[in-house]
């Protein structure tokens, strides 16, 4: 059976715990979840408010988050242990799998849970570093409950914007798939007309059905109305309050019964803030609106690429990672040790063709597999945990783990159909040594030796490296998208310190989307493209290195293998014998 592992802070007759658990035990309960729930005791965080919740006909384990296993210990909780090697973590994608189990379980009755991950099941499927509409229903929103103290809610004058986001986003055209086979259904009841055109009324988050959004979005404003004065709050929004009501089943009530929380019956009067007058789903202001996107005129990156220039810094490829010279170094770590791949001795689904990729990239990917597979081998030693990030289908960390039977590597993916195939590559070839992790790089926080990554897009690339960093572990990393790079919640840019001195992030961004200009050599723009993929990447170099690495920006052999070709590798310094 499948176990969730949720945090708490204290137990007695009733369990005091984040809004994450909060959020998981009534969502559990409003599926008939058939889960198995261990509940982690560990220390509560001075600024996270704590939610009283009853617990008295609940079954659950009890453990102290010392005693967890390893693998729940290597993820943000909850974290969900879906069998003996894969692992979920992340609220979203948790609360996801409760109800495909929940579907599974109650398969003859009428409910079908199943519905509430929406249109083709992609509801809260795409990752918060992609997904406005995720970032606000799992960090956007959890934040605003998770860190509101009694100060804010005896002095707040003014509601959250968060809370004020959704009331904007419920005045927005709804989104429909296939709108025109919905309007010819019966199930098209909510409909005004207005110049000839029919317009849906917004009847849930995300259009005219109830979906897993709307389960967590209900919980948070619920707990919010009643902690701070239900009909104060309510008439500044009105179309949030409309939705609430309508939310309001005798199904959802039960469950919120469970929370122990007494509703202020206070007549304050609050203000709206001032919110940006757009779709949480639909854009991000920072992110996709047109006008404010940064486009590569030759001007503004002859500009960036003179500002870089003046900083005086060395940019260059490294011919090899044995020395930063290319000359060999026995003092390296690894350096020793011989590698060749001999293909026709490696197992077919260990292969690019057990992964099923049309012949036109076939060739491309067997080269790109041994430029990273040949310096993660030559660097490992037996016992070493490896972790391939961003893995997709496993090209790279199946091939690894066949060759390395003595390490650990784990397939760290937050697409659920990307692992599901990998896995069914690794049964194939009844590979012990391999662990799946289905989620996000932000909730992953497990030690490891090596981290590798494989065309990471954009900011994917820095969080790698930013993992690697934290658990002082050899990276080899070969970087893709460099226009995608943006400040998160995570990163910003520049990387280094000498950057950050001397470019603003504009002129930095410029540079990311001319690094994407790399089409091929009868294009004049390609060899300025990988000019500037070298100054992104010296960035990051110069950022690790001041961690303590020694650092080495190659290419991948050959450099037609793909356009994206360079290779980042970094070593603790540690970890050079003396």
């Amino acid at each position: 059976m499948a176990e969730i592992f949720l945090e708490i802070f204290s137990l007695t007759d009733v369990c005091q715990a984040p809004i994450e658990t909060v959020i998981a035990l009534l969502t559990i309960k409003y599926c008939n979840s058939p889960l198995e729930i261990t509940l982690v005791r560990s220390e509560k965080k001075s600024n996270v408010r704590e939610y009283v919740i009853k617990i008295n006909n609940l079954k659950y384990n009890l453990v102290d988050d010392c005693d967890i296993p390893c693998d729940v210990k290597s993820c943000e909780l909850p974290n969900l242990i879906y069998n003996s090697s894969s692992m979920i973590a992340g609220l979203c994608a948790c609360l996801r799998q409760i109800v495909k189990l929940s579907s599974m379980e109650n398969i003859n009755i009428n409910s079908d849970y199943r519905n509430l991950l929406g249109f083709k099941e992609s509801c809260l499927l795409a990752p918060a570093e992609a997904s406005v509409w995720t970032k606000y229903c799992e960090v956007d929103l959890i934040s605003t409950l998770k860190y509101l103290s009694d100060d804010d809610i005896d002095n707040l004058t003014e509601l959250p914007v968060n809370i004020a986001r959704f009331e904007v986003h419920m005045s927005q055209p709804v989104r429909i798939h296939n709108i025109h086979k919905y309007t010819m259904s019966k199930k098209f009841a909510n409909q005004v007309k207005h110049d000839d055109n029919f317009i849906l009324e917004h009847v849930y988050a995300e259009g005219s059905f109830m979906t897993l959004a709307d389960i967590i979005i209900f919980i948070c404003i619920d707990i919010f109305v009643k902690l701070m004065s239900k009909d104060s709050v309510f008439k500044l929004l009105p179309l949030t309050a409309k939705w609430y009501e309508r939310m309001s089943t005798d199904q959802l009530i039960e469950c919120l019964n469970l929370i122990e929380l007494q509703s202020n019956p206070s007549n304050k009067n609050y203000s709206l803030p001032i919110v940006s007058d757009y779709s949480l789903y639909k854009s991000d202001k920072k992110r996709y609106k047109p006008r404010s996107r940064i486009y590569t005129r030759q001007d503004d990156i002859e500009n960036s690429l003179a500002l870089v220039k003046n900083m005086e810094i060395d940019i260059k490829i490294n011919r090899s990672a044995d020395n930063k010279d290319g000359d060999a170094d026995d003092g390296v770590y690894g350096v020793n040790k011989e590698v060749n791949i001999d293909w026709d001795k490696i197992p077919y689904e260990a292969t690019p063709e057990g992964g099923s990729l049309p012949l036109t990239r076939l060739t491309r990917k067997f080269q790109q597999l041994e430029n990273l597979s040949k310096p993660v081998i030559k660097f490992s030693r037996p016992g070493d945990v490896i972790v391939d990030f961003c893995s997709g289908s496993g090209h790279l960390g199946i091939l690894i783990a066949y060759l390395l039977p003595k390490c650990t590597v784990i397939l760290l993916e937050n697409k659920e159909e990307s692992l599901n195939r990998s896995r069914e590559r690794v049964d194939k070839l009844k590979l012990k040594n391999i662990k799946f992790y289905q989620c996000n790089l932000d909730y992953f926080k497990g030690d490891f030796d090596i981290g590798t990554s494989l065309h990471a897009c954009g900011v994917a690339t820095d969080l790698v490296i930013q993992h690697c960093l934290r658990s002082k572990a050899i990276f080899v990393s070969c970087p893709c998208c460099y226009g995608s790079i943006q400040d998160c919640h995570h990163i910003t840019y520049p990387r280094s310190s000498i950057f950050k001195d001397n470019i603003n992030v504009r002129d930095y961004l410029i540079v990311g989307h001319a690094a994407d200009q790399t089409h091929d050599d009868k294009n004049a723009k390609t060899q300025q493209g990988y000019e500037c993929m070298k100054v992104i990447d010296t960035d990051r170099k110069l950022q690790a290195e001041e961690f303590n690495y020694n650092v080495y920006l190659m290419k991948l052999e050959p450099d037609t293998c793909t356009p994206k070709n360079h290779l980042l590798i970094g070593i603790p310094k540690f970890k050079f014998i003396k």
